[in-house]
C-alpha cells in the first residue's frame, strides 16, 4: 500500500478529528495516485488509513482519512470494509423497528465516507459517491446482501458523483420499495423513487407527532402535509388521531399516498393535491381556509454555502405562509434538511416569521435525525435534519 507524508497542517488535523483533507495537507504531489487508491498517511511513527482522488477540485478535500492502523502486517481492505459494515448494522439493530428498515449505513458517521445504504423490506438500496468506496461496489453489495439475506441494488446519481468525476455504470433497476416505519406501510414505484428510496431521517420526528397528538386534550381534526412526497407524516398524523389530512406536492405522488392510506386502513381520510406548495397555500389563504395541524418538511433549500441567503428567503415565505393557514390552537412542525442552514438560523427564521404575521407561539418538541443517522454532537458536520413543533397561541 502507497505512504503518503502528512504536512504539519495536516497531521494537527487529523488530531483534531477532521476526516478530510486537501493536497495541500500531504508532502508532496498525489497527482500520481489514481483515483480511489487506498493509502497509508505517515507521520511521527503513526499510520492512517485514508483513500486519495488527486482529480478532485483543489478547493474540495482529495483525501478522505479512515482509522489509525496499528498492525500493517495483517491489514486487508475487504476486510476492513466488511468490518465496518457488520458493525454499522448491528448498531440499527439495537433499536426496536429499526430491523424493519433504516439507513444502515451513514457516510463518514459509520466509517466509509461517500457510501449511503438504505435498507427495505424487500431490497437494499446503495449509493457511492466516492471513488474509494467505488473501487470495492461488487463486493460492497454482496456483503450487504449476505448480512441482510436480501437482494442489493445500486442507485447511481450522476450529480452527486460527478464531483469525484464518477461514472454512472449500468445496473439492475432498483424495484418498487416495500417500506415499514413507526409500524406504517408504504410502497414506493421505482419510477419516482427520491435519493435513495425513503426519508427515514424524520423517523423519529414523525413518531414524536404521533405521540404528541396522543396527549393533546383538544384533537387535531385536519390537518395537511406539505411537500408530502409519499405521505409519512401524514400518516404518522392520521395515526395519532386526526380525522382528516391533505397531502400537497408538486410530484405525482398519488398513487404512493392512496395506497400508504389503504394499507393502514384510513380510508377515506386523506385527499392528495398534485401543485406547487406556495400556489396550493396562497389558494387556501384567499379561500381563508385553515387547519388544526400543519406539517412542512420541504427539500433542500441550498446545495452550496453560497446558496444560503437565498435559501432563508425561501423559508421566510414559506413560513409565513404557514402561519396564515394556522390558526389559535394549531401545531405546526417546521422541518429542514438544508445542510447549509444551521439550527439556530433555522429557528430564528421561524421566529421572524410568526412576528411579522403577529403570532405568538410556543415551542414544545425540538427534533434532530433518526438514530440510524448517527452523530456525534449537535455541532457534528453530519447533523443536517432540524424540526420544531409549536403551538400558536394567537
Amino acid at each position: 500500500m502507497r505512504t503518503l507524508t502528512l504536512s504539519k497542517s495536516g497531521l494537527n488535523k487529523i488530531r483534531s478529528f477532521h476526516k478530510e483533507l486537501k493536497s495541500s495537507d500531504l508532502e508532496g504531489s498525489v497527482k500520481s495516485v489514481p483515483p480511489g487508491e487506498w493509502c497509508l498517511l505517515s507521520a511521527e511513527k503513526s499510520f492512517w488509513l485514508c483513500f486519495v482522488n488527486p482529480m478532485v477540485d483543489e478547493k474540495f478535500s482529495c483525501v478522505q482519512v479512515l482509522d489509525e492502523v496499528k498492525d500493517l502486517s495483517s491489514f486487508m481492505v475487504e476486510a476492513f470494509i466488511k468490518q465496518k459494515i457488520v458493525s454499522a448494522i448491528k448498531k440499527r439493530h439495537q433499536y426496536f423497528g429499526y430491523e424493519d428498515g433504516s439507513r444502515v449505513f451513514y457516510g463518514t458517521s459509520d466509517g466509509l465516507p461517500g457510501l449511503i445504504v438504505d435498507h427495505f423490506t424487500n431490497a437494499i438500496v446503495i449509493q457511492i459517491n466516492t471513488a474509494g468506496v467505488d473501487r470495492y461496489r461488487d463486493f460492497i453489495a454482496k456483503v450487504f446482501s449476505e448480512e441482510l439475506s436480501i437482494k442489493s441494488y445500486f442507485l447511481d446519481n450522476e450529480k452527486y458523483r460527478e464531483r469525484e468525476f464518477l461514472p454512472v455504470f449500468e445496473h439492475e433497476a432498483v424495484p418498487a420499495l416495500i417500506v415499514k416505519e413507526n409500524a406504517l406501510n408504504y410502497e414506493l414505484r421505482s419510477e419516482v423513487i427520491q435519493k435513495v428510496g425513503f426519508y427515514y431521517d424524520h423517523r423519529e420526528n414523525r413518531k414524536a407527532l404521533q405521540e404528541i397528538l396522543q396527549r393533546l386534550k383538544i384533537k387535531p381534526k385536519t390537518g395537511i402535509d406539505l411537500f408530502c412526497y409519499a405521505g409519512a407524516w401524514g400518516l404518522n398524523a392520521l395515526k395519532g388521531g386526526v380525522c382528516q389530512v391533505d397531502f400537497v406536492d408538486q410530484g405525482d405522488f398519488s398513487i404512493e399516498v392512496f395506497r400508504a392510506i389503504e394499507l393502514n386502513g384510513f380510508m377515506n381520510k386523506g385527499n392528495f393535491f398534485r401543485q406547487d406548495v406556495f400556489k396550493f397555500m396562497d389558494d387556501a389563504i384567499s379561500n381563508k381556509k385553515q387547519y388544526d395541524l400543519v406539517m412542512c418538511d420541504p427539500p433542500a433549500f441550498a446545495k452550496s454555502h453560497l446558496q444560503k441567503d437565498q435559501a432563508l428567503d425561501g423559508y421566510s415565505k414559506l413560513h409565513r405562509k404557514v402561519m396564515k393557514i394556522s390558526h389559535p390552537g394549531t401545531l405546526v412542525v417546521f422541518s429542514s434538511c438544508t445542510h447549509y442552514v444551521s439550527h439556530e438560523e433555522f429557528q430564528k427564521n421561524i421566529l421572524d416569521a410568526a412576528n411579522k404575521e403577529g403570532r405568538k407561539i410556543q415551542l414544545i418538541h425540538t427534533g434532530i435525525q433518526g438514530w440510524d443517522h448517527p452523530i456525534r454532537s449537535q455541532n457534528d458536520k453530519s447533523n443536517y435534519i432540524k424540526s420544531y413543533f409549536y403551538l400558536l397561541e394567537s
